[in-house]
């Protein structure tokens, strides 16, 4: 089915509706602008709909470019066989795990952030614990030693200390600190 999505309008008069003036935008071609783009509609239950919205958006969002540039490098080499297909990974992450970075960092060092997708309680499956085992899940590196930083990767986590909020007072305290758990 097809489901009709208005994402531009254009109005040659004020339509009385805040903006308090025709919406008449020619654009550089002076024929109007053009909106285009790609909208899914995903219908479920309520109780299954992350299973599905969730994995979606990430395989939308993830989706491989095709990317063509000038050959001449090693792997274009005349008699040599050029490589198909590469993946650092031994084995695939569980489906409710992402591997959101995977970049150099300091000298020898990798920041590797890897996130569970789902809420908790969102999904019945889906927002379950999962473990990964990071010292055999690489083929491209071996891991020696871990250290789990923050989100920004500026502190180790040993390090952060996070307010504590109680919305029935309104104050919290730092936990670990005065006044926190």
């Amino acid at each position: 089915n097809r489901h009709p999505l208005q994402v531009h309008r254009r109005l040659l008069y004020d339509d009385n509706r805040g903006v308090g003036e025709p919406l008449v935008e020619l654009g550089a071609d002076r024929q109007g602008l053009v909106v285009r783009g790609r909208h899914l509609l995903l219908l479920d239950t309520v109780e299954s709909a992350a299973d599905q919205h969730r994995l979606l958006a990430q395989e939308l969002f993830m989706a491989p470019y095709v990317v063509l540039a000038p050959g001449g490098g090693p792997s274009y080499r005349h008699g040599q066989p050029s490589l198909r297909q590469f993946s650092a990974l031994r084995r695939e992450l569980p489906p409710n795990v992402h591997l959101l970075t995977l970049t150099p960092w300091d000298a020898g060092t990798l920041l590797l952030r890897l996130e569970h997708q789902f809420e908790r309680g969102e999904s019945v499956n889906g927002s379950q614990p999962v473990t990964v085992d990071l010292l055999n899940l690489f083929s491209a590196f071996t891991i020696t030693s871990v250290q789990e930083m923050s989100l920004g990767a500026d502190l180790p986590l040993n390090a952060i200390s996070r307010l504590v909020w109680t919305p029935a007072i309104g104050t919290g305290g730092v936990r670990g600190g005065p006044g926190g758990a």
